[in-house]
C-alpha cells in the first residue's frame, strides 16, 4: 500500500489531478459500504489504453462470487477533447493562467492590408479589418470568409499577412486536460449489497442483516410502538410524521412482536429503530436501538431530529476525513 501523494512523487501516478479522483473514488466506495480490504487500483497497460488516454486506472472491487471486478475507470484524456472541439468548432476553449512574473514571447498575429481592403470594401473596410485581425492565425489558410451585418464576404489572401511579433505577457493561454472518472453504478450497487449482507442465527433461526451505512440506507429509522396500545401508537405515529417532515426517511410498523419488527428492519438495512414504550408516557423518552451493535439508549422525543441530523453529519465528516 502507498498513499496517493507518495505515488505521484514516485511517478507511479502521472499527476495530482488523476490522484485526486482516485482518492475521491476510494472514499466514495468506502462511504457506500465497500470493505476496505476489497478495493484495489490497477493501472492500464499501454496496449489497453484508448487512443485518447495517456493514463488510466481501474478501481476494482473483490466479489466472493466473481473475484476482482472493474467498477470505476479513471482516465487522463489529456487535452484531446478540447483540442478536437477547438479544431472543428473554432470555439475559444482556452483557459488563462497568471504567471509569477511577466515574460516576453513570440506570437503570430494577423495584420490586415488596408491598402487592399480600403479600395475593395470602402465603408466596410474598418470592420472587416477588426474581424480579420481577431482571427486565430493558425486557422487561416488562403482566402477567408467573414460575416459583416449578416452578409458573408470573401477576403482574398493578399488582403492580410501573418506576422511574428514579440509580446510581453502576464498570463498565458492553455488548453486544460480532462480527467474522466466513469462509475459502473450497477456493479458498485451489487458489491455494496454483497459486502453488507450477513447471515447468522438467533434463537435457533436463520437471521439476516444488511449492514448498509447510514448515508446510503434507504430507510434511516424504523418507528414502533412496543405493543398495539392506542396511546403508544399515537406517539409513534407522531414521531414518524416528525422525522419524515425533517427529511429523515422512516418506516412505521406495529405488526407482530417487537423482535420480528427489529428483524425486518435489520434485513432491509435500516440502521436504527425507535421504540415507544410505557416509560415514554412517563418521561417522554424513547429507545433507539443500533442495528450493528444492538445497543439501546434512551433519548427525549424532542431531540430525535437533532440526534439523526448529527449522525448524518458525523457520517459525512467521517467519509471526507478518512
Amino acid at each position: 500500500k502507498i498513499s496517493v501523494g507518495a505515488a505521484v512523487e514516485k511517478g507511479i501516478i502521472g499527476n495530482e489531478a488523476l490522484a485526486y479522483y482516485m482518492l475521491l473514488t476510494y472514499k466514495f466506495l468506502m462511504a457506500c459500504g465497500i470493505s476496505e480490504d476489497k478495493i484495489r487500483f490497477r493501472q492500464h497497460r499501454k496496449d489497453e489504453l484508448a487512443h485518447y488516454a495517456r493514463e488510466c486506472w481501474d478501481a476494482e472491487i473483490y466479489s466472493d462470487r466473481f473475484g476482482w471486478i472493474e467498477c470505476v475507470g479513471i482516465a487522463d484524456r489529456t487535452a484531446y477533447d478540447l483540442e478536437s472541439h477547438i479544431k472543428h468548432s473554432g470555439a475559444d476553449l482556452y483557459a488563462l493562467r497568471r504567471l509569477d512574473s511577466p515574460r516576453e514571447i513570440e506570437v503570430e498575429k494577423v495584420e490586415a492590408n488596408m491598402g487592399r481592403l480600403g479600395p475593395m470594401f470602402r465603408e466596410k473596410a474598418k470592420i472587416i479589418k477588426e474581424k480579420l485581425e481577431s482571427l486565430d492565425p493558425s486557422r487561416l489558410d488562403g482566402d477567408v470568409e467573414i460575416e459583416v451585418e449578416g452578409e458573408k464576404i470573401k477576403i482574398p489572401r493578399d488582403c492580410y499577412q501573418i506576422k511574428k511579433v514579440k509580446e510581453k505577457i502576464s498570463v498565458e493561454r492553455f488548453i486544460p486536460h480532462v480527467i474522466e472518472p466513469s462509475y459502473g453504478i450497477d456493479r458498485i450497487f451489487f458489491h455494496v449489497l454483497e459486502h453488507s449482507y450477513f447471515e447468522t442465527s438467533k434463537g435457533g433461526e436463520e437471521y439476516r442483516v444488511l449492514k448498509l451505512p447510514y448515508l446510503v440506507a434507504p430507510i434511516k429509522t424504523g418507528v414502533f410502538p412496543l405493543v398495539t396500545d392506542d396511546r403508544l401508537c399515537r406517539i409513534a405515529r407522531d414521531i414518524y410524521d416528525m422525522l419524515m417532515r425533517n427529511g429523515i426517511e422512516s418506516y412505521y410498523d406495529e405488526s407482530g412482536s417487537i423482535g420480528r419488527r427489529y428483524a425486518r428492519m435489520d434485513e432491509v438495512g435500516t440502521p436504527y429503530c425507535i421504540t415507544v414504550d410505557f416509560d415514554t408516557l412517563e418521561d417522554d423518552t424513547v429507545t433507539i436501538r443500533d442495528r450493528d451493535t444492538t445497543e439501546q439508549i434512551r433519548v427525549k422525543r424532542g431531540e430525535l431530529v437533532e440526534f439523526f441530523k448529527k449522525r448524518e453529519l458525523e457520517c459525512i465528516k467521517s467519509a471526507i476525513d478518512y
